[in-house]
C-alpha cells in the first residue's frame, strides 16, 4: 500500500511537470515519460524486470534492430525529408488472442515505438464492431444507417467460416454491392496524432470496388497490380476521418472486406496489431489467406501473442500445443522469409478460482520451440511473475473480473514489459553491432 502511495505522489509530480514543459521536443517528451512508466511498473514487486528480455541466441532479430537504428539516424537528424523512393518504414505485425484485439497492450507498445522512431500512421484497423466484438478505443469502423445492406460476418475461431479470412482474422459483408463506410481515428488522453493520407484496404479479390470521395482521393482506387486482395486509395490531404464508398463493377461484385491499414506517407513505424477473441494458434494456422496476405504488409518483425485461451483448456497437451505453434509459425515464416518472429508468453490468469498452472506450461513449451526453431521469445510470464503471479495481479487490481482478462492498468504493465525487452534488445545490439 505504502507502495502505491509513493507511486502516486509521484505520478503527480510527473504530470505537473509535464504540463510545466509545455511546447518542449520529441525527445524531451520521451524522456519526461520514460521515469514515469519506470515508477509505474516499481510500484507492482511481483513484476521481476530482470527476466524482462528478449531471448534470440541466433540473432533473429539484428535485421529488425539494423532498420530501427536507420530510423534513429533519421530522428537524430531530425530530418523530415523524404526520400525519393517513399518513406522509410519498419512494419511489424502483432497477431493474437483477445489481448491483443482489446488495443490497451498493444496501444501501449505502439505508442513508444511512435514517440522513439518515427509515426507511419495508426496501421491495420478491423471491423470488429461491424461482426459484433469489441473494437479498441482509438478508432471507429460504422455503415452509414440507411446507406448500406445487412451485414454478415465471420471470425477465424468460427469452427466453419461463412465467408473467406483475410489479414485480420474477420471477414464482413454487406447484403449489396453499393454501401458508405465511415472509417475514423479517435483521439485518447494518450493518444498521437493519427490522421492519415493513405488506406490499404484488403478484401476479397471479388469484393466490390471501394473508393474515397472524389474531393478527397488522388486517383483511382483500385486493386494492387500485385495483389489482388488489396486497394490502394491515396488521399490529397491528411484526414482523421473518411468516408468510403462501394460498388460492383462486372465481377467485382460480391466478397468480404477484411480491414484498412491506416498510413499518413511519414518515415517511422507502422505498427499492425491484430487479435481475435479466443484465438489459438490452431485457429490462426489454419487461415492460409490471412498468411499470405500477410507478405502485403511486408514485415520486418511478427510478434505472435498467444496461450492463454491453450492453457484454459481441460485436456493441455505439451507437444500438441507444440505442433499447434508450429502450424502458424512454419507457412508464416514461409510467406515472409525476410521477417523476424517473435513469441511473447502469456501473464498468468485463473481458472476456476485458482491460478492456472497450464501457463507455466504453455511458457516452457513457447521457449523450447523457439530455441529449436530458431526465432526470438519474450518470458512475459516470468516477467510479470511466474508461478502463482495470478494471486498477486489480483491483490493489486491487475485483473478483469474474469480472472482472465487484465485491467486498463494490467495491460499497460504488459505493454511496457514488452516494449522495454524490445527496446533494451536494441540497445543491446547497438552497442556492440559495427
Amino acid at each position: 500500500m505504502l507502495k502505491h502511495i509513493v507511486y502516486t505522489i509521484l505520478g503527480i509530480i510527473a504530470v505537473v511537470s509535464s504540463c510545466a514543459a509545455g511546447g518542449s521536443g520529441a525527445r524531451q517528451e520521451e524522456e519526461e515519460t520514460t521515469p514515469s512508466d519506470s515508477v509505474f511498473i516499481a510500484s507492482y514487486p511481483f513484476v521481476d524486470t530482470t527476466a524482462d528480455t528478449i531471448s534470440d541466441p541466433a540473432r533473429n532479430l539484428v535485421p529488425f534492430y539494423t532498420k530501427l537504428r536507420q530510423l534513429d539516424s533519421i530522428r537524430t537528424a531530425c530530418s523530415d525529408s523524404l526520400s525519393a523512393d517513399g518513406p522509410r518504414l519498419v512494419n511489424i505485425i502483432h497477431f493474437g488472442d483477445s489481448h491483443i484485439q482489446a488495443g490497451f497492450m498493444t496501444d501501449v507498445i505502439m505508442r513508444h515505438l511512435h514517440s522513439r522512431f518515427g509515426n507511419a500512421g495508426r496501421g491495420m484497423i478491423v471491423p470488429h464492431k461491424i461482426c459484433g466484438s469489441n473494437e479498441p478505443r482509438d478508432y471507429a469502423i460504422r455503415p452509414l444507417p440507411g446507406r448500406c445492406g445487412q451485414w454478415s460476418s465471420a471470425r477465424a475461431v468460427n469452427s466453419r467460416c461463412a465467408l473467406p479470412i483475410g489479414i485480420s482474422g474477420v471477414a464482413v459483408q454487406s447484403s449489396t454491392a453499393d454501401n458508405r463506410i465511415l472509417i475514423c481515428t479517435l483521439p485518447t488522453g494518450d493518444s498521437l496524432d493519427y490522421g492519415f493520407n493513405r488506406v490499404r484496404v484488403f478484401h476479397d479479390k471479388y469484393a466490390p470496388i471501394i473508393e474515397a470521395d472524389d474531393s478527397l482521393s488522388a486517383g483511382l482506387g483500385a486493386p494492387d497490380i500485385i495483389y489482388d486482395f488489396n486497394t490502394d486509395i491515396d488521399l490529397i490531404a491528411t484526414v482523421d476521418s473518411l468516408e468510403l464508398r462501394t460498388y460492383a463493377d462486372g465481377r467485382f461484385a460480391k466478397g468480404p472486406i477484411y480491414g484498412f491499414s491506416l498510413e499518413n506517407g511519414r518515415d517511422g513505424i507502422l505498427y499492425h496489431a491484430i487479435g481475435v477473441n479466443s484465438a489459438c494458434y490452431l485457429h490462426w494456422g489454419r487461415q492460409e489467406e490471412a498468411i499470405r496476405q500477410s507478405a502485403a504488409l511486408e514485415p520486418d518483425l511478427i510478434i505472435l501473442s498467444m496461450g492463454s485461451n491453450e492453457a484454459s483448456g481441460n485436456n493441455f497437451n505439451d507437444e500438441v500445443f507444440y505442433r499447434e505453434i508450429d502450424r502458424f509459425v512454419a507457412p508464416l515464416r514461409a510467406a515472409n522469409p525476410e521477417a523476424a518472429i517473435l513469441l511473447t508468453a502469456p501473464t498468468q490468469a485463473f481458472k476456476r478460482g485458482t491460478p492456472n498452472a497450464n501457463f507455466g506450461r504453455v511458457s516452457r513449451t513457447l521457449k523450447r520451440y523457439a530455441q529449436d526453431k530458431g526465432v526470438a521469445f519474450i518470458d512475459l510470464y516470468g516477467a510479470t511473475g511466474g508461478e502463482g503471479s495470478a494471486e498477486s495481479w489480483a491483490e493489486y487490481g491487475l485483473m478483469g473480473r474474469d480472472r482472465i482478462h487484465y485491467t486498463e492498468e494490467g495491460y499497460r504493465v504488459q505493454g511496457l514489459l514488452i516494449y522495454n525487452a524490445l527496446y533494451n534488445g536494441y540497445v543491446g545490439y547497438g552497442s556492440t553491432a559495427q
